[in-house]
């Protein structure tokens, strides 16, 4: 899938977030979080912020790229950073490319625990917003998202490492302190190489040129907001999910093959019922043309047909809808986990009444409006007098009859 094919939810520098419909778009919508984003039109790809998802560097010996998950597991935990790999991993490393036998990694790992409000149910994939963009080469990158100042390192223009520096109204001096810091750490690596410069890209940091070549003496560059990467292949991205994202898809698809299961069940019972009738036609016909051949054969017909109709009165009966047990599971599956007590559940084949306490009168408005809704109890017209309420407990009668005709 091409970067074209997908939109992408990527933070802003203030703290709001913007929905780009392809990585070739020049403009984006805004949205508040990514939590309430609801469109399925197209397949979504968020791009989190470095407070979400860290981006570690690392540069481990040119070896089997079979090995490398495990040495990338192994450095992880040797820097303290919490690993998972069940439901779904945690992390994951892209192999950058090599140089002097040294191979650069980069490995995004998700915040933990995830914050809530970043959850998509239905994206297809996260990775670090750096990542879908173009960095400047052999340059240290300040970036701003969601009003802090990130540290980016890159090789050959893309994400390798970064982090958060700190608010956009840090001074300058500590901001210069981060910068020579990482430039002698990176340098200090062997095979990573000479850091040229510094670029601040954005208008924010850009303002922050002047003052801060006083206090570090690499070369300043000046950039607009780095550029989208429009040449990505999605289908290169590893898959990152987190926790509550891959289990509601997983619930998701479990459910599809519940109906598509359902469905199938359903279609083979008509096409059974429907070979039982013909059976049935057929032995009606037989009989009536044994009855017109032979008299003396019209009592066995006569039972075949008295059989049919009582198979057919029978057919409500084994509507499992109407069972009293499934009624009542119905009943209890819409139930909050407190607030709701029924003491007493009575069904008839076209009315069935609930005797209970509830929290307050609320609750028990509340309990009736969900009977209402439920699609297998639907077919009930639901009423409930006014609850009698003692020590703040209301407690209802609620009564549903069946419509006439269902």
């Amino acid at each position: 899938m091409s970067a074209s094919a997908a939109s992408f939810l990527l933070p802003d520098t203030e703290p709001s977030w913007r929905l780009w419909r392809s990585l070739a778009s020049t403009k984006a919508e805004p949205v508040s979080s990514p939590a309430e984003f609801r469109e399925q039109s197209r397949p979504i790809v968020v791009g989190l912020p470095a407070t979400a998802c860290r981006t570690i560097g690392l540069m481990l010996p040119t070896v089997d790229t079979t090995l490398l998950p495990s040495m990338v597991e192994a450095q992880l935990e040797r820097r303290g950073i919490h690993v998972e790999k069940t439901p779904t991993p945690n992390f994951a490393w892209h192999l950058l490319g090599q140089s002097q036998g040294q191979s650069f990694v980069s490995v995004d790992v998700l915040a933990h625990p995830f914050p809530g409000d970043l959850a998509v149910p239905h994206a297809v994939n996260y990775t670090a917003a750096l990542r879908l963009v173009t960095l400047p080469a052999n340059n240290l990158c300040i970036v701003e998202e969601l009003g802090l100042l990130v540290l980016v390192a890159n090789f050959q223009g893309r994400l390798w490492h970064s982090h958060v520096t700190g608010f956009a109204e840090m001074p300058v001096q500590d901001l210069a302190r981060e910068l020579d810091l990482a430039r002698l750490t990176l340098e200090s690596q062997e095979g990573f190489g000479v850091v040229r410069g510094v670029t601040l890209a954005g208008e924010r940091p850009a303002a922050l040129a002047t003052e801060l070549r006083k206090y570090i003496s690499m070369p300043i560059e000046v950039a607009g907001p780095p550029g989208a990467n429009r040449g990505l292949d999605l289908k290169a991205l590893p898959k990152l999910l987190p926790v509550s994202v891959f289990t509601a898809q997983a619930n998701r698809e479990s459910r599809r093959r519940l109906v598509s299961v359902g469905m199938l069940t359903m279609v083979l019972y008509a096409i059974l019922f429907a070979l039982g009738w013909w059976h049935l036609q057929s032995l009606k016909a037989e009989a009536a043309d044994l009855e017109a051949r032979a008299s003396g054969l019209r009592e066995p017909a006569e039972r075949v047909r008295t059989s049919f109709e009582r198979w057919r009165a029978l057919e409500p009966a084994v509507e499992k809808q109407r069972y009293p047990m499934m009624q009542l599971s119905h009943v209890t599956s819409i139930m909050p986990p407190s607030g709701i007590v029924i003491k007493r559940f009575s069904a008839k084949p076209t009315e069935i009444e609930l005797r209970g306490d509830a929290r307050d009168l609320q609750t028990a408005a509340q309990f009736l409006e969900d009977l209402k809704k439920h699609p297998k109890l639907d077919r009930f017209h639901w009423e409930m007098p006014t609850p009698d309420i003692k020590n703040k407990i209301a407690s209802f009668r609620i009564t549903g009859k069946m419509d006439s005709g269902t």
